[in-house]
């Protein structure tokens, strides 16, 4: 392998702030079409009231009040702990807060109430990935896959379990967890990069780059399939075919820091000691702030209502030229601010 030559890309850590609808598709939220009017308190027999306050709950979720919504699930959940939808709709307003662990307590109660469902379990292998637990995402990979799941979720979920096995080293792993056959035919980006990252440690980088190349026109301008074409050819010693890819994924996303590295490599290689510096210096820069996004992320984990913490976030991420995410985190900083009259507390 080539001297200072990563195999992983790591680049802005996978905040996924949902906006509701992800993590209540992976989750099976959604239990009902009823609109209810949350003006009006629900009476009735406490099971009752609960359903009532999960579907208002679902509406001020889906408007992005999720301090509102919050109440009504936590009150759903107080008046029936059965209540699944409730726990479901609790992960949900944790997860958008970036509160990644409370919303996997929650995914687990909802999991335990409704032990045949696997999306549950996929979700929690989804933070924990994000937070870079790779054995637990293993186990809750395996354990969506030892439930009921849709015949292309559970694809997906099988694609997942490898990367994170790629992640803990195990090549052999992953390669015997990628499905032989994928629905639709043409087997996904994801599991191909994946495949050609085993076989990279397996039988070295030319059988690797050949996996990859041969899907690069179906995917011609995807970040990850171009960096990792560049970070083949560095591994192989041919650093000027290595430029065009680098640079390409590069422009696409400047924030990868395994593919600055190899093109730093590159550079230095061809004697483009300037471009290596600047390439090096770039990638420092980007390397700070991304520590500090990771600071400030479990700092956000830790209190799902601490909005200074949350504005912190919106602004490293504007430094990153992240304005989505920027975004997301000031909309979060906003629904903390809101619950600053009221008596604060953890989510339960």
């Amino acid at each position: 392998m080539a001297e200072d030559m990563p195999r992983s890309s790591k680049g802005i850590p996978p905040v996924r702030l949902a906006a509701g609808g992800l993590i209540a598709a992976a989750c099976g939220v959604w239990l009902t079409t009823t609109v209810i009017s949350h003006m009006s308190p629900p009476t009735g027999e406490p099971r009752a009231m609960a359903g009532a306050l999960v579907a208002r709950g679902r509406t001020l979720l889906e408007a992005r009040r999720l301090a509102a919504a919050y109440d009504c699930f936590a009150e759903a959940v107080r008046l029936d702990p059965s209540a699944a939808d409730g726990h479901r709709g609790l992960a949900a307003v944790a997860y958008d807060q970036g509160s990644l662990m409370q919303a996997v307590t929650h995914l687990e109660h909802a999991a335990a109430l409704d032990p045949a469902d696997g999306r549950p379990w996929r979700m929690i292998g989804h933070i924990c990935r994000d937070l870079d637990h790779h054995e637990r995402a293993v186990s809750s990979y395996r354990e969506a896959l030892g439930r009921e799941l849709a015949p292309a979720t559970r694809a997906e979920v099988r694609v997942e379990l490898a990367e994170e096995l790629l992640a803990l080293g195990d090549a052999a792993g992953a390669l015997a967890e990628l499905p032989d056959d994928t629905p639709g035919g043409l087997e996904p980006l994801a599991a191909v990069m994946c495949r050609a990252e085993a076989i990279w440690i397996t039988d070295g980088p030319e059988a690797a780059h050949r996996i990859a190349e041969a899907v690069a026109d179906r995917f011609p301008d995807d970040a990850g399939l171009l960096g990792l074409q560049g970070r083949l050819l560095v591994d192989q010693g041919r650093w000027q075919a290595a430029i065009v890819p680098l640079e390409r994924a590069v422009d696409l996303d400047p924030h990868d820091l395994a593919t600055l590295q190899a093109l730093a490599t590159a550079c230095d290689r061809l004697g483009r000691t300037d471009d290596a510096a600047r390439t090096r210096s770039r990638r420092e820069a980007i390397q700070a702030a991304l520590e500090r996004l990771n600071t400030l992320g479990r700092a956000a984990n830790a209190d799902a209502w601490n909005a200074s913490v949350r504005e912190e976030l919106a602004a490293t991420c504007e430094e990153l030229g992240r304005n989505d995410l920027a975004a997301m985190w000031r909309h979060a900083a906003a629904q903390a601010r809101s619950r600053v009259s009221a008596t604060p507390r953890d989510l339960p």
